[in-house]
């Protein structure tokens, strides 16, 4: 069993706080991902997890083991990194067999592991050739090998897909999550892109100044975001809030809303769209309308607030028309005045 498990870790540079008391736990087998915008700290922790920065205060647990104090060669791990770092003095097929020398692994065996994982990632043809020969693609797909051949306990991964183009990033994701589902690895996995992070992760921690704001499965970050910045950052478009400090809005559309409650939240997806009158709806104005091919979205003005709402593509809207709007009462979040969601 190789689960992780991070408590209260501190990290300063200087008089900047990087994390704030963090805690995490990953299950065995697990693919989590970090997930949150630049300077929140995903990169830091995951480092901290390697053993390529060091805690001011925490503890981290690999299995068994308390590794707090030990170089990352002796944490049982591997990583792949967001530029490669493939080594362009060697050939393909030196760099994928570096860490089983470094281990002195019999050659034999070498050769035997290399080739399988040459098959697995698809640079079989390729493990003659110096990295400068490759592709960004296939030299991800080299760092992966690298990574994968040891076959370490823990991988670690910062934002391996991020520097290749929209549909080479399709393509490796789903790569990526096959071969991880074969080899049962647990991962951890950092991103700022939310489409990754919800397509690859078992579970995803929302990272935000520092601190986790939110740890649970993709469709419970998506469907419940226990703070306003999970809402606002997960989901595209984003999560709409509307302030109803006076029940206004609430009222309108005959909705219960609890006592603390600040605001309200709701998926522009969860919003019924109506071009006749109808009871318990918000009256708006159309603003700009963008057709998306399957669905088209489109802006709406309500007493100086902004939605965003997702409708059919059939539905011909116009600029400056008037609908009315009805969320789904299941589907509304509630807010207090510090954005923590408010059970129901």
């Amino acid at each position: 069993m190789t689960g992780i498990s991070v408590a209260g870790i501190q990290k300063r540079f200087g008089a900047y706080q990087a994390l704030t008391s963090v805690s995490l736990e990953v299950r065995d087998s697990e693919f989590t991902v970090l997930l949150g915008p630049s300077g929140c700290g995903k990169s830091t922790l995951l480092r901290i997890i390697a053993g390529l920065e060091y805690a001011d205060g925490g503890t981290i647990d690999i299995g068994q083991r308390r590794v707090n104090d030990l170089p990352p060669r002796l944490r049982r791990i591997a990583m792949v990194f967001q530029n490669y770092a493939v080594f362009p003095h060697m050939t393909i097929y030196d760099n994928v067999a570096f860490g089983l020398r470094t281990r002195k692994t019999p050659e034999a065996e070498v050769r035997t592991r290399v080739m399988r994982m040459a098959e697995l990632m698809d640079i079989g043809a390729q493990l003659s050739k110096y990295s400068a020969q490759l592709s960004g693609g296939q030299r991800q797909r080299v760092a992966v090998a690298r990574a994968l051949v040891v076959e370490p306990e823990v991988l670690l991964m910062d934002e391996p897909l991020s520097n290749l183009d929209a549909l080479l990033r399709l393509q490796m994701r789903a790569e990526l999550k096959s071969l991880l589902q074969e080899f049962n690895t647990t991962t951890i996995y950092v991103t700022h892109d939310q489409v990754e992070a919800m397509s690859l992760a078992d579970r995803i921690a929302v990272m935000n100044g520092g601190h986790i704001e939110q740890y649970g499965s993709p469709m419970q970050i998506y469907s419940r975001p226990a703070t306003r910045f999970v809402g606002g950052f997960i989901g595209n478009p984003p999560m709409n809030f509307l302030l109803d400090d006076h029940h206004s809005y609430s009222r309108q559309v005959g909705l219960e809303r609890p006592g603390k409650a600040h605001s309200l939240g709701i998926r522009p997806e969860d919003i019924q769209v109506y071009r006749e009158m109808a009871t318990q709806c918000w009256p708006v104005k159309v603003g700009v309308v963008e057709c998306l091919g399957p669905m088209q979205q489109f802006t709406a003005e309500l007493d100086h607030q902004m939605l965003r709402v997702t409708a059919d593509p059939d539905l011909a809207l116009h600029s400056g028309e008037t609908l009315y709007l009805r969320p789904d009462p299941a589907k509304v979040c509630w807010y207090d005045g510090e954005g923590r969601m408010l059970p129901v």
